[in-house]
Parts: structure tokens; sequence; C-alpha cells
């Protein structure tokens, strides 16, 4: 169960495509050197991801994990869709270290080294592995502690006084998730991991996530109003509701921060509050800001994806 406010939320393949040939010339452009095999293991990887759909899938993927199975777990998703807060719930029992934004390769030792002072086989979770790659230490450490042997070596040599008591290497079983927002495969760097890890993919519709936000939604008119404007943005994610709430809070126009957040065509907006304002399509079309013929064109695309819009307001 996950506290999301005050609420309690209850969590009870296919492939993503990436053509090859498409895949070859982008690695080809970039100019790696890389072996033929090394780099058929990644387009193979990636093409044979395992794609969920639903909060209860990442639940359960998340849940095994905890297990301590696998060596490597990679999830990708656009942000904003819980991914954090779900695997923090699934992987409570085992008080997993959680590396968050931006981390020293130092710090990064030194904290992996207390932990496993304590426990050689617990689970690592790092989230915005993003920014994490963008540091050459960073992904050395990362390369180490991903290794596909159960036993792995981890080894960090620096004058820095803050590891004066920290040994230069040492011996971990540690098991690791990363949850990110993209895969770019032209980067050598996420290759390497690539290729040791199980590849998931968190695609959910829009009808998922709004199922997955009502769990934890408070306001009634905040979800009806994403609801309203959901089918037409591919940017909803669970922070829409929330930034909105606060807006709303603090008496700001809530509503335009959700339009703006699901990068909705003005016109739709408009519509929408002329359907709610005027009775007849005179009065619509006489405060309409653009043409006759731009209303109705309007109208319809709105009311095709809520059709009962107009009968809800009599």
């Amino acid at each position: 169960m996950r506290s999301f406010g005050n609420k309690l939320i209850n969590y009870s393949t296919s492939k993503l495509p990436q053509p090859f040939d498409i895949l070859e010339r982008r690695l080809i452009k970039k100019r790696y050197t890389v072996s033929l095999s090394s780099l058929w293991y990644v387009i193979i990887n990636i093409k044979n991801m395992i794609t969920i759909k639903t909060y209860n899938e990442l639940f359960k993927y998340f849940s095994a994990f905890s297990k301590k199975k696998l060596n490597l777990l990679i999830v990708v998703s656009k942000g904003g869709l819980g991914k954090t807060f779900i695997a923090e719930e699934a992987l409570l029992n085992e008080a997993p270290l959680v590396f968050s934004g931006h981390v020293t390769p130092l710090s990064m030792y030194k904290e992996l080294f207390e932990r496993n002072k304590d426990e050689k086989d617990f689970i690592t979770v790092f989230d915005d592995v993003d920014a994490l790659l963008m540091n050459k230490s960073n992904v050395a450490i990362l390369k180490q502690l991903c290794d596909t042997r159960e036993e792995k070596t981890i080894k960090y040599f620096t004058s820095s006084p803050m590891l004066k008591d920290v040994p230069k290497e040492f011996e971990t079983s540690c098991k690791v998730l990363m949850n990110m927002n993209s895969i770019e495969t032209e980067d050598r760097n996420l290759n390497a991991l690539l290729t040791r890890a199980h590849l998931i993919k968190f695609d959910p519709s829009s009808e998922e996530i709004l199922e997955h936000m009502s769990k934890f939604a408070d306001d009634k008119e905040i979800i009806d109003f994403i609801k309203r404007f959901a089918p037409f943005s591919k940017n909803l994610n669970l922070r829409v509701y929330k930034r909105a709430e606060e807006m709303k809070e603090i008496k700001l126009d809530w509503k335009q921060e959700i339009i703006n957040e699901l990068e909705i065509d003005m016109r739709l907006f408009e519509i929408e509050t002329l359907l709610r304002k005027y009775k007849t399509d005179l009065e619509r079309e006489r405060h309409f800001s653009e043409s006759r013929s731009s209303y109705y064109r309007a109208k319809r695309t709105f009311l095709l994806k809520n059709p009962d819009y107009i009968n809800s307001k009599i």
C-alpha cells in the first residue's frame, strides 16, 4: 500500500518497436567503436524490452525485484508517472539505498561502502539516472556495480580526506534498480549498462493514468477538468493534478495551469468555456475568438471526445 497525501493505494508483453536499420544508422553516424557482437546485443536487448501498461503490473515487477534474483532492472517511462513512489512501496521491507538527482562519485562510493558493511546483497535504487550518466566517474562505478557476476568488486581511487577511513575497493552482491525517463541508445555509457539489464518500458494509457490519479485525488472538479482534456494531450502525468491542486489552494488560475501543462489547443479550452457559459450556438459563435467555421470545427473536435458534455451542463 502507498500513502499519497491522506489516501492509501492498493496495487495488486508486448515489445518496444525499435527498427534495426534506424538504430544502426544512429550508431554508425556517431562512429562509436564497438564490436559487432556488442552492437547486435544492444539492439536485440532494446527490441526485446518488455512493455507494461498498468500500475498493477509495474508494482508486480518491483515486488519481484525485491526477491533479489535480478542483478539489474531498468525501468523507463516519461516523468511524472509515479514509478519512484511505487518502487519505494514495493521495496519498503528491503530498505533500499536510494540515489536521486545530483550525486558525486565520492559520496556514491562512500554510501555504497557503508551500506555494504551491514548487508552485502542490499538493493540500490538510482532515480534520475540521466543526470548520473553525465559524470564519467559515476559511470565507472555504475559499470562495476552492474557487473553480471554475483560477487562484484567496486573500486574508487581518490586523494580526498573524506575517504581516508574507506578502503579503495570492496566486494558486494548489491542488486540495482534504475528508473529512467528515456533511453538514448547512442550513449556508449548507457549501452554498456543495457547489455547487463532486464529492460521494462512503462507506457500506461491516459485512461490508466487517470484511474490511478483518482485513487489519491480529492478534488473532483480538478479531476473532471483533466479528464475533459486528457484525450487531446500526450503530456498527461500525475504531477498535473498536484500542481493544479496547489494553484487552486492559493486561488490562482488552476485551469490555465492544466491547459498549459497538457499543451492543449487554446481553441478547445475556449470551446469548453463557451459550452459551459452559453446555451445556444448563436451566443457561442458571437463570443468565439475566430471565425464561425473555426468555431464549429473546434466544437466538433471537443465533443468527439466529450459527447455528453453539453447534456451534463443542462
